[in-house]
């Protein structure tokens, strides 16, 4: 995972905020999301850009995501059997419970390979793009990276945002992504919500989060790292003491990004989105 100074640290759950309920085996439908190609232009070409972006909205109540990439040169993507009907021969529930999909990935004997992230809000996908280095992280990050079939469950919300990056200096690429959401029917919550909060600071830094604004519970963030997780609340609370007198609180907005600064204006530790 990439990060402003490399450094992330992904939170997967606090004591009053379960971030996934009852697992419901055979509940588990297998839906289709996605099935693209996506090109990916190589260093050299003077015909396009070396980068490429999918935005992917899930199905309510998707409780895990199965995602297939294969790499093939420019202009020869394969015409496999899809990820969709080898995953229905199994079954949801099979699927559900399998440790490893690497069975599923296309074999070809092409040895290409692509940089392939997957990121949680739409603005460090779009700085990723536009190759603003210092400016994103990604959920999850997969470099130099041929045909794969892996399970996610900690990249999930509304939306998903994949990202490609073709380091080829003379090949360019066609990824096909396909996109398989594990659906949960019998689930109350209909998506997870994603927060990331990021300490822009010089030192070690406390702060409280809560689901109501009443229930505090105190998180320990170091510096130039990162708190980024998936919660079922769509509403989450930030507080944040200077001293015991002065404090800043907040309401948080899910797939926001947010930064822990120096308020040097009113000499407090502040919240900001970025």
């Amino acid at each position: 995972m990439k990060q402003l100074n490399g450094k992330l640290w992904v939170f997967k759950g606090i004591l009053f905020l379960l971030m996934f309920s009852g697992f419901n085996l055979n509940a588990q439908e297998l839906v289709q999301v996605i099935n693209e190609v996506i090109t990916v232009n190589s260093t050299s070409s003077l015909l396009g850009y070396t980068r490429n972006k999918v935005q992917v909205r899930l199905p309510e109540k998707t409780k895990s995501y199965i995602y297939r990439i294969s790499v093939y040169p420019k202009g020869n993507a394969g015409i496999d059997q899809s990820l969709l009907e080898l995953l229905k021969k199994v079954g949801g529930a099979e699927v559900a419970l399998m440790s490893s999909l690497s069975d599923f990935a296309i074999r070809n004997n092409d040895n290409l390979s692509i940089d392939a992230f997957i990121f949680n809000n739409v603005y460090d996908m779009d700085n990723f793009y536009s190759k603003n280095e210092n400016n994103w992280s990604a959920c999850k990050t997969m470099l130099n990276r041929a045909n794969s079939c892996i399970s996610v469950k900690e990249c999930l919300n509304k939306d998903v945002f994949f990202g490609f990056r073709n380091n080829n200096i003379s090949q360019g690429l066609d990824v096909k992504l396909e996109i398989i959401a594990l659906v949960d029917s019998t689930s109350t919550v209909d998506y997870l919500h994603s927060f990331t909060i990021n300490n822009n600071s010089n030192q070690e830094l406390k702060y409280f989060l809560s689901p109501d604004n009443i229930n505090w519970k105190e998180m320990v963030l170091r510096k130039g790292y990162i708190n980024s997780f998936n919660i079922e609340q769509e509403k989450l609370f930030f507080k944040i003491y200077t001293d015991k007198y002065k404090f800043s609180s907040y309401r948080l907005d899910p797939s926001e990004r947010y930064k822990i600064i120096w308020n040097s204006s009113k000499m407090i530790w502040d919240l900001v989105k970025y």
